[in-house]
């Protein structure tokens, strides 16, 4: 039994229209005379140089083969170059090349057209350069050997389309050679190596015609299963859904065979009714006239794809064995041919003694790639993941004409060879071609992306020899990750269903299809939309749809289909809408037709559509109508004369006065018409329609006749710009200021900005926000004179365009400004800040080492702050010891958020130095800024500053090292406890409690206990309680146990309540009875009452709960134990994302591990990691590092306790997202 669904209408329609429907690719300079851009030179050091308009090559002496390639590559082109050599040279124009830094040094290597002045005469021969030698020589074309012309210029005309490449040399033709080796690869200009230096070729008038993808084929074809041993039901679905998804195959058939065992004599396809033949079969042996037919369809040109089980078939059939080239199972051995692998850079053919034919199990393993220039494989990752499948391993046959494509292993402890086995290839037969993939066992197999491309790409060339779908999908697999679809096309039937009210899945769908087309993929897609719309039985909804999907995807095919709706009362709309933009003229011309004969309500409609195509052929009927007693229908046929925008269009509007029309809807077609004719080139015709309506009573039309005047009439744009700057109109003045933004040109601005001190205020605002925008510096001498204007908003707006106009010699003006107390000073400043050019900020700095006014230098110092001039502290390190206060002070603060830490030093001796309480708390706020920036600081030099400072300078000194840490800094501090001077004892207990560790607790504790003064003793337990709270590595409990202690000691309520405080940190069943006994307190009972409430309530919930700075309300994925679930940043992967997990009670954690492996490329590039009881106080992280693989396992030096863990992404990645699919945590 033979099943065939035949071509409708439509289709036909669309097949026999597919050579007029692409846009013809037009000629591109890969020369622009003048410069070597878009070439690069490999391989050898020979002279490329550009003179007069040419390319000159020059050999030079003991260098190899020099290559001038281009950038890009090409796949189909026709490539036309002109040349002049010297007779004792040889040359020649690489195409379709390649070079490999892992591939013979970086050879280039592809085919060459030769340039060959001999006496050999093989000139636009083929040759294939550092491969296979000479593929088409000239020895047998006397008439091509005859066309070169020596000593003079000569024209070649190369044709590389799909697996043919042709040349002509003077228009003669001379090779045609048929090859598939490489689909695509850069162009090249050949200089050869040479005895004798000095030899010059010149190239000239090289251009391309870039056919890639250019009018693609509209293919047929025709899929034979009906007995297999694996589930052929079920695949060819699969394998005819890969199929349509493509954009050349219109027609996908197929021929099912006769159950196995019956008789076959009725099978009988007609195989040359399609470009190309799937084998999806395995079975009994077909009748002798089909197995005839089908050997005479490849002989001739046919096409053959063999999918995985198909080599098993035919074993005793030679041609079909031949055609093939490798085959497994059947009864196959040595007789029918060698075991076939890759070894070093090779195909083996061994033909040792052994069945054809094994595999091992099933698993995941790598294509790779072995000619990546090929058609197929171009492009494509040379390495990709395919899902677990069956490889097919010591497969035999003649593997004659074949060229090997992929590769793959298998370990032989899962049944593999360990040998690199075939698994894609071509294949050569007579006329016709053939690819072969062992991959696709079943469905899941066939769903991975990589299966579904090659698959895609294969039958196209195996059926025309080229390929055209060139984009790879954003979801091909990776050398890590595999990647499958659950389908591949879409379900266009869906729509005959489609209603209002249903489900949108099947319109959804299709959108998301159309908008992914490139235009060649257009016309397989109309030709099914098309079927739908010309379905009686589609709902009026699924019309509706597919018309609005025709509007992106149509072409001349669908007007037939198209025209008679936009007659129907409930289609029209959308039919015409479908034809609106249309490129085909026949669209027009339809609607024109039922301009004629729809009624007033679909006129209208068909008016608007007609004016958006700017079909110049309806003006005459679309001016008629504009007369129409029907006001509706007059001004919809006004606003179309005016998109559309022609002369003649033009013409009809002038000489229009109708009623029902009001005069300015007829001015804004006119000026449509204008804009139209400005950007056609027409400046005079449209400047006269612009001069008619400047004196419109309308002020939208007079803004916009102004603007097309200034376009059409740049001369003249100067006057009239200040003109409508003087206007009294404020709309026209604030028009002006947009039009001067815009006009290109430097003479524009100075002409208007000369005009700036004539004009009234309210005119130099918008001049300066116009000058301003244009960011010409030109204008600043004369915005400048304007900062000193009596007018605050324009002094304002003068300050502000300084900031873009401005350069380093505005700075004095800007800074005495901004020193001001007036209105001007804070916008002065602000472009101070703003201010670029070269100089800018080295005449800053100038003035804080000059003799400006101090509160210039405090001004200039505060943006230098702003601007981030580190280069300035030098300078600021002067101006902190000038004589005046304010200056100094100024210059404390910005050395805090300036200076390195390698400059704490020069602080801290300031500080030391300081004069007055009030610098000193200056230059001591600047060193605290400076510690808080630079994370990591020595106390070297507070501490020796601290030794030899006198005691009033020692408090300060002490803070620095409580915001420094460390165990010297600590040593310091404790020897300031037994100072006899009460400040500085004082100050050394809050340096403890203000520690950024828990390292002085023990301090702490002793003073609060036996210190006698009662402040110091409150210091220390409130500094006490304080550094509880920060994370360390002990249990709840014994935190708690320590706030007893506090509690124990406290000699106010005020103290206990602080304890209170805490004790919700650290639930745990000891917190709870320290609350509940507090609560016997009067002065305490609200506040522990409260306090055991929140311990309670914690220690109810401890389910492990998760967050995260992104997609937060996915992050319970990573704890879900699913790791086919996960928690993921949405974006790619930036520093500062974090991940936290609430364990929901205390625990000893060691460690960490993070699981990407279903998303391998998604580990973090780098982390942090903290652990906190609270998750509010974090402190340092417990461990940093760097991650180079899926699982990331972050293991702890000591193990740390806490309830809180928070994971910091700090790396960054362009791509690849941070994602966890499970998250574990490893504690004691």
């Amino acid at each position: 039994m033979t099943r065939k669904w035949g071509m409708s209408l439509t289709v036909a329609l669309v097949l026999s229209l597919t050579a007029g429907l692409g846009a013809e690719p037009q000629w591109q300079d890969l020369f622009d005379g003048k410069t070597l851009d878009g070439w690069v030179q490999r391989n050898g050091k020979a002279h490329f140089a550009v003179e007069d308009g040419m390319i000159v090559g020059t050999t030079v002496l003991n260098t190899p083969n020099s290559f001038l390639c281009t950038e890009k590559h090409y796949r189909d082109f026709i490539l036309e170059v002109e040349f002049l050599v010297e007779p004792t040279m040889n040359s020649g124009i690489q195409i379709r090349s390649h070079s490999y830094p892992d591939h013979n040094n970086g050879r280039v290597h592809g085919y060459q057209v030769e340039i060959d002045p001999s006496s050999r005469a093989w000139s636009g021969g083929i040759y294939d350069e550092a491969r296979r030698g000479w593929l088409f020589p000239l020895k047998d074309m006397p008439d091509a050997q005859k066309a070169f012309k020596q000593n003079q210029w000569n024209h070649y005309r190369i044709e590389a389309i799909g697996d043919r490449i042709r040349t002509w040399v003077n228009g003669v033709p001379a090779a045609d050679l048929v090859d598939d080796m490489t689909g695509s690869g850069f162009i090249a200009l050949q200089v050869h190596r040479s005895d004798k230096a000095g030899q010059k070729i010149k190239w000239r008038n090289i251009r391309l015609k870039d056919l890639s993808g250019a009018n693609p084929p509209a293919l047929k074809a025709l899929i034979v299963d009906g007995q297999n041993n694996h589930d052929w039901k079920a695949t060819t679905p699969v394998i005819r859904d890969i199929l349509e998804a493509s954009a050349v195959f219109v027609q996908v058939d197929v021929a099912t065979t006769p159950p196995q065992g019956q008789p076959m004599d009725g099978f009988r396809p007609d195989f040359a009714a399609y470009d190309v033949v799937v084998a999806n079969y395995t079975g009994d042996a077909w009748p002798q006239a089909t197995r005839d037919a089908f050997v005479t369809y490849m002989e001739n040109g046919g096409g053959l794809v063999v999918v995985h089980a198909a080599n098993n078939a035919f074993a005793d059939w030679r041609e079909w064995n031949e055609m093939i080239a490798l085959g497994g199972w059947g009864g196959r051995n040595e007789k029918d041919g060698p075991y076939v692998y890759w070894k070093d850079g090779k195909l083996v053919r061994d033909d040792s003694p052994g069945a054809g034919g094994s595999h091992g199990q099933q698993t995941e393993w790598p294509v790779v790639h072995r000619n990546r220039d090929h058609a197929v494989t171009a492009g494509l990752p040379d390495r990709w993941l395919h899902v677990k499948d069956e490889l097919y391993n010591r497969l035999r046959g003649p593997a004659k004409n074949m060229t090997l494509l992929a590769t793959a292993r298998q370990d032989t402890n899962v049944g593999g060879t360990d040998r690199d086995e075939p698994v894609m290839f071509t294949v050569r037969y007579g006329k016709g071609r053939v690819f072969h993939t062992v991959l696709g066992h079943a469905t899941e197999q066939m769903r991975c992306v990589g299966f579904a491309v090659t698959l895609q790409r294969g039958a196209e060339w195996a059926a025309t020899g080229r390929v055209t779908q060139i984009d790879v999908p954003a979801d091909f697999p990776t050398a890590e990750r595999t990647s499958t679809r659950p389908r591949f096309s879409v379900d266009f039937e869906a729509l005959r269903q489609y209603d209002f009210g249903k489900s949108r899945a099947a319109c959804a769908a299709v959108e998301a299809h159309v908008r992914s087309l490139r235009p060649e993929g257009y016309l397989a897609v109309e030709a099914r939309l098309l079927k739908v719309l010309q379905d009686p039985q589609t709902p009026y909804a699924g019309k509706d749809f597919v018309c609005r999907m025709l509007r992106q995807v149509g072409s001349a095919a669908c007007v037939p289909v198209l025209e008679p709706l936009l007659r129907d009362p409930k289609l029209s709309h959308m039919a015409r809408y479908a034809l609106q933009d249309n490129p085909a003229p026949e669209a027009a011309t339809a609607m024109r037709r039922a301009l004629a004969v729809v009624p007033d309500d679909l006129k209208i409609g068909m008016l608007d559509s007609l004016g958006r195509r700017g079909d110049d052929e309806a003006v005459a009927d679309i001016a008629r109508l504009a007369g129409s007693a029907n006001e509706s229908v007059a001004q919809a046929a006004v606003n179309a004369l005016g998109r559309i925008g022609s002369a003649q269009a033009a013409r009809a509007l002038q000489g229009m006065r109708v009623s029902t029309v009001p005069e300015p809807l007829r001015q804004d077609a006119l000026l449509m018409c204008a804009d139209q004719m400005l950007a056609n080139g027409w400046r005079s015709q449209a400047a006269a329609i612009y001069r008619e309506m400047i004196d419109s009573k309308s002020t939208p039309i007079r803004i916009a006749a102004y603007r097309g005047l200034v376009m059409a009439e740049p001369q003249q744009a100067v006057p009239r710009l200040v003109g409508l700057l003087r206007d009294s109109n404020a709309d026209l003045q604030k028009a002006a200021g947009q039009f001067i933004a815009q006009v290109p040109g430097r003479e524009i601005t100075l002409g208007v900005a000369r005009e700036l001190d004539r004009l009234d205020a309210a005119g130099q605002v918008v001049l300066l926000a116009a000058l301003e925008t244009r960011a010409d510096k030109a204008a600043a001498p004369f915005v400048a004179a304007l900062t000193d204007s009596r007018d605050a908003e324009v002094r304002q707006a003068a300050i502000r365009a300084l900031a873009i106009l401005g350069d380093a010699s505005h700075v004095p003006l800007l800074a005495q400004m901004a020193a001001g107390d007036d209105a001007a000073a804070k916008p002065a400043a602000q472009s101070l800040t703003r201010l670029s050019g070269p100089g800018v900020a080295d005449a800053m700095i100038e003035m804080l080492r000059g003799r400006s006014a101090a509160s210039m230098r405090v001004a200039v110092i505060d943006v230098l702050v702003d601007r981030r001039e580190e280069k300035a502290v030098p300078a600021l390190l002067a101006a902190a010891r000038d004589s005046d206060a304010s200056v100094r002070r100024a210059a404390a603060r910005a050395l805090g958020e300036l200076a390195s830490p390698a400059l704490l030093e020069e602080l801290v001796g300031l500080l030391v130095r300081a004069e007055s309480a009030s610098d000193r708390a200056a230059f001591d706020r600047a060193a605290v800024r400076l510690i808080a920036r630079s994370g990591t600081v020595e106390p070297d030099a507070v501490i020796a500053a601290l030794n030899r400072a006198d005691e009033p300078v020692q408090a300060s000194l002490l803070g620095l090292l409580a915001r420094i840490g460390g165990p010297k800094s600590l040593a310091a501090v404790r020897t300031r406890l037994q100072s006899s001077n009460t400040e500085v004892k004082r100050a050394a207990i809050r340096a403890l409690a203000d520690w950024p560790d828990a390292a002085p607790l023990d301090d702490l504790l002793q003073l609060a206990r036996r210190e006698t003064d009662t402040t110091n003793r409150i210091l220390a337990l409130r500094g006490y309680i304080q550094l509880l709270q920060l994370p360390a590595n002990r249990s709840a409990a014994e935190t708690v146990a320590s706030l007893a202690q506090a509690m124990e000691i406290a000699p106010r309520a005020d103290e206990k309540r602080v304890v209170l405080s805490a004790l919700t940190k650290f639930p745990c069943p000891e917190a709870l009875a320290l609350a509940e006994s507090a609560q016997q307190d009067p002065a305490l009972a609200t506040e522990a009452k409260l306090a055991a409430s929140k311990i309670r309530e914690a220690l109810s919930s401890r389910s492990r709960k998760a967050t995260a700075s992104l997609n937060a309300g996915s992050a319970q994925a990573a704890l879900d134990g699913n790791p086919d679930t996960r928690w993921d940043t949405g974006r790619p992967m930036k520093p500062g994302d974090w991940f936290m997990l609430d364990l929901g009670m205390e625990a000893k954690i060691t460690g960490l591990t993070l699981d990407a492996r279903n998303s391998a490329n998604d580990f973090p590039r780098g982390y942090e990691v903290y652990v906190s009881f609270d998750g509010a106080n974090w402190g340092k992280p417990v461990t940093t590092g760097k991650a180079d693989n899926p699982l990331t396992a972050i293991r702890f030096d000591q193990p740390v306790r806490g309830r809180f863990i928070r994971i910091v992404q700090t790396g960054s990645h362009d791509s690849w997202y941070w994602s966890i699919h499970e998250l574990t945590v490893h504690m004691d």
